[in-house]
C-alpha cells in the first residue's frame, strides 16, 4: 500500500503500510453471534483506525434469515472517513427473522477510497435504521400478583401459540417493561376441550395452552408515579409526547419529586394496590348460558345493555361465577383476596398513560416517531382486537377494516405496547362505558338513566349504586376543574385531551369509536341502553387486596 501526500510544490511524501481497522465488541466473538428464532438483540461495535493514514470504513454483515439496522443516532455506517488514530462506535440491531437458530458475522471494512471497500457476494450493507429505545430501569416492577385459578402465559413465537410462562421470571421471559413486554395471564373454562384447569396449573412452564380452553385474559399494570408537571403545558386535542413515569416498588404512596404524582387508579377504597389486572379485550356475554363474561379476542363484544347491567356483569365474574374461572367462592362479609369491576375512568387513565411511558407503545422501537402510538380498532361489527389495513387508514384504499387479528404483526398496532402483551380495544372498535359520572347540584351522583338505583337513605333495589370505590365523581361542566374545583390528575382528561364533550349529561365514555377511535379520547352519554344499542362496549378489571 502506498499513499502520496503533497508536501510542497515538487515534491512527494510517500508512506508505507498496510490499512489496518479491526472491529471490536464485548458482544461477539471473533466477531459473530447467535440469535435464537425471532430473538432480536441490540449490540455496540466499534472500528478503530490503526492505519497510518486517514481511512475509509464501513461495517457489512453476513447470515441467513437476519436483519442488522443500524440506530438513527449513529453516524452512517457506509464509507465514513476515519482519521488517522481515531474509532467510531456504532448501537447495531440484529435480528432473527426465521424460527431457528442463525449465526451473525459482521466486517469491518477499510480502505484508502470506496474502491478498497468492495465486499463479496454473501455480505451485505446496512441500509436500514431503527429508532433507539429510550433509557429505562423497571427494577421497581412490582411482581403480578396471581388470584387463584389465574396461570401465567406468555406468547411463543415459534408454536405461535399462548404457553405457560415461567412465574419466576428470572430470564424476563413472563414480562420485561423495558422492552414493553407486559405480564399476560389467563383463566380456564370450567369445562375446558383439550385439558382441565387443574393440568394447566400443575404444568411446567412452556407447555401450551388452547385458546379453546381459554376463557379470560388479563394484562398486569404494576404501581407508578406520572410527572404531571411535563403534561401542564399540554395544550394539543390528543397527547402523543412521552409520558414520564416511575415504577413504585410495593404499596409506596409518597412521589419521587414534587414534579411526580402517584397515580390515583392504584388506591382502590381503602387498599393501596401493588397493582391491578385490566381486561385485554372488550368484554362478551350472554345471560342465557351459565358461562359468565368472556375476555377474548376476535369475538363480538357485548352491546346493548346499561352502565348499571355492565357494572353488575362485571361483579358477577365474583359473586355468581367464580368457579367458572378457579377464582376463590365470594365471601358475602366482604373478605375477599380480589375484586372484579368495570373499569373506572381513572383505571383507563392509568393503562392510558402507561402505553404512552416509554414501557408502552411509545417507547417500541419498532415504531418512528409519530406512530408510536396506539392504532384504533376500526373494524364497525366491534370485532376484539382486531386493526385496519394500513391503506384503510391513509385514505389510498378502501382496504378492510377488520382485516388484522390481534396476533398479526399488523393488528399489533392496536395493542397498548404495540406488541401482542398489550391491551387492544382502547382506541376505536366500541365506545366504552367506564364508571365515571357527574355530580347533580347537591353533590350526590347523577344517576340519569343509568337505571342504577340510589339506596343510601334505606331504599332497596336490584342495582343499588355502588360504593365510592367503584366509580369516578365530576363536578361541573369543565373538564379543568372537575375534581374538587382543580385537574383530574391521572384520569385522561384535561392533561391529555382539551376538547371532548363533557358535563352536558351524566356518564363518560371513552376509547372513541370505529370511526374517530383515540385512546385518549373522552365523550358522554346518559348510561342507558339506547346509547349502548349503537356500539359501546366496556373493559373489566381484577384488582387482588388484601393479599
Amino acid at each position: 500500500l502506498f499513499t502520496t501526500k503533497v508536501e510542497k510544490k515538487g515534491a512527494l511524501n510517500i508512506v508505507a503500510g498496510n490499512v489496518s481497522c479491526p472491529l471490536q465488541s464485548n458482544d461477539l466473538i471473533n466477531n459473530q453471534i447467535t440469535l435464537q428464532g425471532g430473538e432480536e438483540k441490540e449490540i455496540e461495535v466499534t472500528i478503530t483506525n490503526q492505519s497510518l493514514t486517514d481511512i475509509h470504513s464501513r461495517i457489512t454483515y453476513s447470515g441467513n434469515n437476519v436483519e442488522v439496522l443500524t440506530s438513527r443516532n449513529n453516524s452512517d455506517t457506509d464509507l465514513q472517513s476515519l482519521a488517522k488514530g481515531t474509532a467510531i462506535t456504532y448501537k447495531l440491531k440484529l435480528r432473527n427473522t426465521g424460527i431457528d437458530p442463525e449465526m451473525v458475522t459482521l466486517y469491518g471494512k477499510c480502505g484508502l477510497s470506496n474502491k478498497f471497500l468492495a465486499h463479496t457476494d454473501e455480505e451485505q450493507e446496512i441500509i436500514d435504521t431503527y429508532r433507539e429505545a429510550i433509557p429505562c430501569n423497571d427494577s421497581n416492577v412490582n411482581a403480578p400478583k396471581l388470584i387463584q385459578g389465574m396461570i401465567p402465559v406468555v406468547y411463543d413465537e415459534r408454536l405461535q401459540e399462548w404457553v405457560k410462562a415461567d412465574v419466576t421470571n428470572s430470564d424476563k421471559s413472563w414480562y420485561n417493561y423495558c422492552n414493553q413486554k407486559w405480564a399476560n395471564a389467563v383463566t380456564i373454562r370450567e369445562d375446558a376441550w383439550y385439558h382441565d384447569r387443574n393440568y394447566y396449573v400443575s404444568a411446567d412452564a412452556g407447555e401450551p395452552i388452547s385458546m379453546d380452553d381459554i376463557n379470560t385474559m388479563w394484562v398486569w399494570i404494576p404501581r407508578y408515579e406520572y410527572n404531571f408537571v411535563s403534561l401542564a403545558n399540554y395544550t394539543g386535542n390528543s397527547y402523543y409526547g412521552e409520558i414520564e413515569i416511575n415504577f413504585l416498588n410495593g404499596t409506596a404512596t409518597q412521589a419521587s419529586t414534587n414534579d411526580y404524582k402517584v397515580h390515583p387508579a392504584f388506591t382502590f377504597g381503602n387498599d393501596e394496590l401493588e397493582g391491578f389486572w385490566y381486561g385485554k379485550f372488550e368484554t362478551d356475554y350472554s345471560a342465557s348460558s351459565d358461562d359468565g363474561p368472556v375476555i377474548l379476542p376476535n369475538v363480538s363484544p357485548l352491546y346493548g345493555v346499561t352502565i348499571s347491567e355492565a357494572f353488575f356483569i362485571s361483579r358477577s365474574m365474583q359473586t355468581q361465577y367464580a368457579s367458572n374461572y378457579g377464582f376463590p367462592e365470594y365471601n358475602i362479609d366482604g373478605q375477599n383476596e380480589y375484586d372484579t369491576h368495570m373499569s373506572k375512568n381513572s383505571e383507563w387513565g392509568a393503562v392510558a398513560y402507561l402505553s404512552q411511558s416509554k414501557y408502552g407503545i411509545y417507547g417500541n422501537t419498532k415504531y418512528d416517531e409519530g406512530e408510536n402510538k396506539v392504532d384504533r380498532n376500526s373494524c364497525r361489527d366491534g370485532k376484539t382486537g382486531t386493526a385496519a389495513d394500513r391503506d384503510y387508514f391513509s385514505g389510498t384504499s378502501s382496504g378492510d377494516p377488520c382485516a388484522n387479528t390481534y396476533d398479526t404483526e399488523a393488528g399489533q398496532r392496536a395493542s397498548t405496547t404495540g406488541n401482542i402483551t398489550g391491551i387492544y380495544d382502547m382506541a376505536g372498535g366500541s365506545y366504552d362505558f367506564v364508571m365515571g359520572l357527574h355530580s347533580e347540584s347537591n353533590g350526590k351522583p347523577n344517576l340519569y338513566r343509568s337505571e342504577f338505583v340510589d339506596c343510601s337513605n334505606g331504599v332497596s333495589g336490584e342495582r343499588c349504586f355502588p360504593d365510592s370505590k367503584y366509580y369516578n365523581l365530576y363536578s361541573g361542566s369543565d373538564v379543568a376543574t372537575a375534581c374538587d374545583g382543580g385537574v383530574c390528575y391521572g384520569h385522561a382528561l384535561s392533561e391529555t385531551w382539551k376538547n371532548g364533550n363533557f358535563g352536558r349529561i351524566s356518564w363518560v365514555d371513552r376509547g372513541g369509536n370505529f370511526s374517530n377511535g383515540d385512546i385518549f379520547i373522552y365523550q358522554e352519554n346518559d348510561g342507558s341502553s339506547h346509547y349502548a344499542s349503537g356500539d359501546y362496549s366496556f373493559h373489566f378489571v381484577l384488582a387482588p387486596i388484601g393479599t
